[in-house]
């Protein structure tokens, strides 16, 4: 892949505390993960009339893995405008952006327009996504300058009910948003009455959010292995979004990452960012209800509907994860609950594999966590793992990524360092390709199998969404097995993030993300490569084979002959 820097690596962390309360929410990374080269020129013209202005950045609009720049519509000088440049090589939400363009709609801030353009201060091509600039500013940063107050009693119908439309809206598209935070509400008019959802597709579902806005299961995933998510993780970073809003400071600002998942694993979600708050008694229910861990007791739409109208909402239950009689003491730690047990095994595989292996481990789950069919399953995995010790199943790592499974089935898999739900696992591999150039963790896991032991471990019937997961992922395996252009690695990245552009190195950096654009592509680098290149490798291949709806087998066998002419005949009939 083309290799652009990505400083995005501690998305999802909550840092320190600034100077402003208010303005502390876990905010995303620093803005400087989306890349930029020094140099500038004139305008940049797309369209036939939006001009890009490069010499007048928008800093206080920027997203966390998007740079914001003043954009003038020469067909509307009126309108106040602004660009999003995205990072080359991540993923967008071409999905999304289908849907957001020109639909202007309550609840979501106005999309205008996108394109590909060449961008002088990168020296290569990026998408860019246009707005309309919210007159208002953040809501955030407007509490925290005092312009403006939202108390209990406006939080309802000023906040929650304008984002809860958008987030209908987004239902109703079956795309969710994924990246709602209190940094990301704006307020669309100057008057500060009309309030909106942010960006969210200039990265992966999830990427830019901190992990205190994330669902749980979520949250404990690489942030470019988050995933694509639904409606109810909406509902849950709605309800931790309003918390900060309506305090006017970010109660866990202070706590470090691995903190916080482990407090929200021993005590809940709801309990580790409003447990030392003073929540308003009219507010309590139902930000636990949002807020829930269980998606299956989460509020939906609806229920938050009927708390608008003034109904009472469905009584929220506190259910924990089973408590131990006793503590398992792992690496000095005592862990009473097994998900957070898990949870540390992940983190020191080779400990945890010593420890699995002990006969105490088996004790502990069938005495004092009262779990012996687990016990039993986790003796079945070790003996697995005695039986191959001559290949991968009998590692520490697959041992270790087999246990958590089993002991926390919803979470996230986690092997060799990267960890990903199962739908956030195609720009899992791209994240990874940019930042490392290297997705090996990822593809062992998959190519291992670890996906379809999660797939086991699920209660069943499959709901349909994992069920239509389950046979993508077949589907994604199966390109995986076949070594020949237009299938393997190359064929995986592309089926599984559909708005990647065409890694090859001959046009990575034109920003090539469909079939029509590649030919294009492909001429303007002929002129300046030498002419024995051929315009053909394994990225381009596999782009084609993924961006085209027919069947192109026939053409992908000739490319792949051994014999010079056929190749070549394959390769013209690609292109």
């Amino acid at each position: 892949m083309a290799e652009t820097p990505l400083e995005a690596e501690e998305a999802g962390t909550v840092p320190p505390a600034y100077s402003d309360p208010l303005m502390d929410v876990g905010s995303s990374p620093d803005p400087t993960s989306a890349p930029e080269k020094s140099g500038g020129s004139g305008p940049v013209l797309f369209r036939d009339h939006f001009l890009i202005d490069i010499n007048q950045p928008l800093p206080e609009l920027d997203s966390p893995s998007a740079k914001a720049y003043a954009v003038e519509d020469r067909r509307d000088l009126g309108s106040k405008l602004f660009g999003l440049i995205c990072t080359p090589g991540l993923p967008t939400r071409i999905d999304a952006i289908r849907q957001l363009k020109n639909n202007f709609l309550p609840g979501i801030l106005p999309m205008v327009e996108w394109d590909v353009v060449y961008w002088p201060p990168l020296g290569e091509s990026s998408m860019v996504i246009v707005y309309k600039v919210p007159l208002g500013g953040r809501v955030i940063e407007r509490l925290a300058k005092k312009h403006v107050k939202i108390t209990e009693y406006d939080l309802p119908r000023r906040i929650v009910e304008p984002l809860t439309q958008g987030l209908q809206i987004f239902d109703d598209w079956r795309i969710p948003h994924r990246a709602i935070r209190p940094n990301n509400v704006f307020f669309l008019d100057e008057e500060m009455t009309e309030v909106v959802l942010g960006d969210c597709v200039t990265s992966p579902p999830g990427f830019d959010q901190p992990i205190i806005y994330e669902p749980l299961e979520r949250a404990m995933a690489s942030p470019g292995g988050r995933g694509r998510g639904n409606i109810s993780d909406d509902i849950f970073a709605l309800g931790a979004t309003c918390v900060p809003i309506m305090l006017g400071y970010n109660p866990v600002a202070t706590i470090k990452e691995e903190e916080l998942i482990r407090s929200r694993l021993e005590h809940g979600s709801y309990t580790t960012l409003c447990g030392n708050a003073r929540i308003p008694l009219q507010l309590m229910e139902p930000l636990h209800g949002m807020m829930q861990d269980d998606p299956k007791r989460r509020w939906d739409l609806n229920e938050i509907s009927h708390w608008l109208s003034g109904e009472k909402g469905p009584s929220v239950k506190k259910i924990s994860d089973l408590t131990a009689n006793a503590p398992f003491t792992f690496k000095e730690h005592d862990h009473y609950k097994r998900r957070a047990l898990a949870r540390h095994f992940n983190q020191h595989p080779a400990d945890a594999a010593k420890a699995i292996r002990d006969e105490e481990f088996r004790t502990w789950l069938r005495r004092d966590l009262e779990a012996t069919p687990l016990a039993n399953a986790i003796k079945s995995l070790i003996d697995n793992a005695n039986l191959h010790t001559d290949d991968y199943q009998g590692t520490d790592d697959y041992l270790v990524a087999c246990v958590t499974m089993r002991m926390d089935p919803s979470a996230p898999i986690c092997y060799k360092g990267v960890s990903f739900m199962l739908d956030g696992f195609g720009p899992l591999l791209a994240v990874e390709m940019l930042r490392k150039g290297d997705a090996s963790a990822p593809l062992e896991a998959f190519s291992h199998g670890l996906h379809t032991n999660w797939f086991t471990n699920q209660s069943t019937p499959l709901p349909v969404a994992l069920d239509r997961l389950q046979r993508f992922l077949a589907r994604l395996k199966s390109y995986l097995l076949i070594k020949d252009p237009g299938h393997g690695i190359e064929r995986l990245l592309y089926e599984a993030n559909e708005s990647l552009p065409c890694q090859s190195t001959l046009v990575a950096e034109k920003y090539v993300i469909d079939a029509e654009r590649l030919l294009p592509a492909l001429d303007e680098t002929a002129n300046q490569v030498e002419s024995g290149v051929q315009p053909m490798d394994h990225h381009i291949a596999a782009f084609i084979a993924a961006r085209f709806d027919e069947d192109i087998d026939p053409h992908l066998k000739a490319l792949a002959s051994p014999k010079p002419d056929t190749s070549v005949i394959g390769m013209l009939s690609l292109l």
